[in-house]
Parts: C-alpha cells; structure tokens; sequence
C-alpha cells in the first residue's frame, strides 16, 4: 500500500472523510481526491484553504509551499497568432483553454501563453471557474447570477449538444448544455446521455423554451410547409446540433434548399444572419428570434438541461450552480423572456 500524504493522514486523524474536508474548506471531494493521489499540485488559494480548514500550518500539510501546478492544454489552440488564455481546473486537473467567442460575449483572458507559461494579466482564480459547453442564449443570465451570488466566473464555450456531451465525456468541462428531441419532438435527453455517456451523470433543468424558425419580416408564409415550399435561402446550424436535426426532420425527403450548407454555430448567429438579409430562414429558438425582432414560427417545445457528472455534486461551482438555477432571482428573469417557461427550472434528477 503506497504512504499516506500529509494531506490524507492529517485528515485520517480526524475521522474526517473527503466530503467532510471539502464541506469545510469549500474545495471540491474531487480536487481533494486528485491532490491525495499525487495527481493535482494544489495551487496556493486551495493549499490555504486546505490547511486552514484543518488548522495546520500550510508546510504542515504540503511540505513547502505548494509549487506551480502543471498545466495541460483542453484542445490547441487555432488562430495564429493568438496566446491568450483562459484557466480551469475540472477533474482535479489545470487546464488552459484557448480564448474564443463565446455565448455571453468576450470575458476577459486570464494571461497570454509564452510556449512555455502562462504570463498572468487577471487574478481569475482556476477553482472558481466553471467551463459550460452549449448553446443557451440567455447564459448571460446565468454569468451574472453565479458571479453575483457565488463569486463563480462562467465561461460559456459555444457548442452543440452532441459537441458538448463529448467535452463532458472527455473531463474537458465541468457541464453539457443539451436540448435533444426525436422526429415525434418528444425529448430524449435522458436516453442520449444514457447511451453517450453511460451511469454516472444528473440532469439539471435549466428552461424550456419554443423552438422553430426565425423568419425575415418582409415574407408572408405564416406556417412551415408554406416556408418549405417557398423560394426561401436559409442558414443552417452544424451537423450534431439539436436545430440541424429539427431541420432535417422538418425537410425530410424534400430537395434541399438554398443555404443549406450554410452553416453557422449557435442560435443567435442563426438570427443575425437571417436579420442581416443573407437568409430569410433559419431553425432557432425563440429568445434568439426575438432578440433579433424577427418574426417566429414555432415548431415544438425543448428542455434545455444541464448534465453534470455525480462526481462534480459536491465542488462548491456546481453547488453554486444548482443554488442559482433553484433560485427566484434567476427563475423571475427566464421566466420574463419571450417563450421561454422556468417551472421546473432547478429540478436535478438522475438519468432513468
């Protein structure tokens, strides 16, 4: 059996478990796991935390002062030119993370990567960062609730369902934006994750909102199969996005029409193009539409939810979380915009 750390049998001597530990210094049972096992270097918030919570000088605990945490790469980074950076640590591991746009807009970049470290430029702590791949157009409000109520920084990465299952699957993020529907328009979120991703995994709703499609307010059709037989250029979403299947559900085995293959990459860019006169169509969801001023044919209604591992219940981010979502301040305001609805906004279930 390998020697205990100072970290593990501190803890020992107390008859305190890692969930004990982590409910006392506000650092994840998981992070405290990957730090016992030799797997994460602590960084020095986290080291204080831990020994605070433990009443033992930080040398005690850690030896020296904890050193710099190795830092890996979630993907590399694809625009020549551009070093800076944004830090996470999920899954008991640093990561960078190239700076792109994102679902509420530019955040500020942590430090700019010289090949070899990270040049800090913000005091953004990792563990107080929660990385959400998805789609919502309305995180915005979520970015502000968790900053407001918790101290949580969001970054919001754009990515479809699938995208952002397979980020989850991999430790990449900390939560998967999903929004899946069958041909019928009947919600399959639970049996997607179940095969995606297998045991293991919880889904918080967030909203249900109106899916359809964003049209130019200068056309007169008023229904989908006037659209479909129309002369009308749409803009389409990538292939794996929950739009690109309702799309191609809705065509079924008609001719594809013009700006198909026009692809863009979440909602709001699905209703600027269409705004900005290039498309007259195109499958979103209604607060896209309507931020846009866009007419909106709806087409069925959507659970977006969040899928986060069990594992990740107990880090204070993901507990933040949850505490927002149940929350009348967040709840009021999704529940102002236009066909959205929050009733069961907060609810976390296991996957049946």
């Amino acid at each position: 059996m390998s020697e205990l750390t100072p970290l593990a049998q501190l803890r020992g001597d107390r008859g305190w478990s890692q969930a004990d530990l982590a409910g006392r210094s506000a650092v994840s049972r998981t992070e405290i796991s990957a730090i016992e096992r030799g797997r994460l270097v602590p960084s020095v918030a986290v080291a204080l935390r831990l020994a605070t919570a433990l009443g033992e000088p930080v040398e005690r605990v850690f030896g020296q002062s904890p050193a710099k945490p190795h830092l890996a790469w979630a993907w590399p980074a694809t625009v020549p030119g551009d070093d800076r950076v944004w830090r996470a640590s999920v899954n008991g591991r640093s990561l960078l993370y190239p700076v792109e746009p994102t679902a509420a807009g530019a955040i500020p970049h942590d430090g700019r990567y010289d090949g070899a470290s990270v040049q800090n430029r913000s005091a953004s702590i990792p563990d107080r960062t929660l990385v959400v791949a998805g789609c919502d157009p309305l995180v915005g409000l979520l970015v502000r609730e968790l900053g407001a109520q918790h101290g949580v920084r969001v970054l919001p990465l754009l990515r479809s369902s699938t995208q952002a299952l397979d980020l989850l699957r991999q430790g990449l993020v900390h939560v998967a934006g999903v929004h899946l529907t069958d041909a019928a328009g009947h919600a399959t979120n639970d049996a997607v994750v179940r095969a995606t991703l297998g045991p293991g995994y919880r889904l918080l709703h967030q909203l249900r909102w109106e899916a359809g499609i964003a049209v130019v307010a200068h056309r007169r059709e008023r229904t989908s199969t006037a659209l479909l037989r129309a002369n009308v250029r749409w803009v389409n979403r990538e292939a794996g996005s929950a739009a690109r299947r309702a799309f191609d559900a809705l065509l079924g085995s008609r001719r594809r029409p013009a700006g198909y293959e026009h692809v863009v990459h979440d909602h709001r860019a699905v209703a600027a193009t269409v705004s900005s006169g290039w498309a007259e169509a195109g499958v979103c969801v209604r607060p896209a539409a309507a931020e846009a001023r866009l007419e909106f044919i709806p087409l069925q209604q959507e659970a977006y939810e969040l899928c986060l591992a069990e594992a990740h219940l107990d880090d204070p981010r993901v507990r933040a979380l949850v505490s927002v979502l149940q929350s009348s301040t967040y709840r009021d305001g999704l529940a102002d915009v236009p066909g959205c609805t929050s009733r069961e906004t907060g609810d976390l279930r296991s996957i049946a």
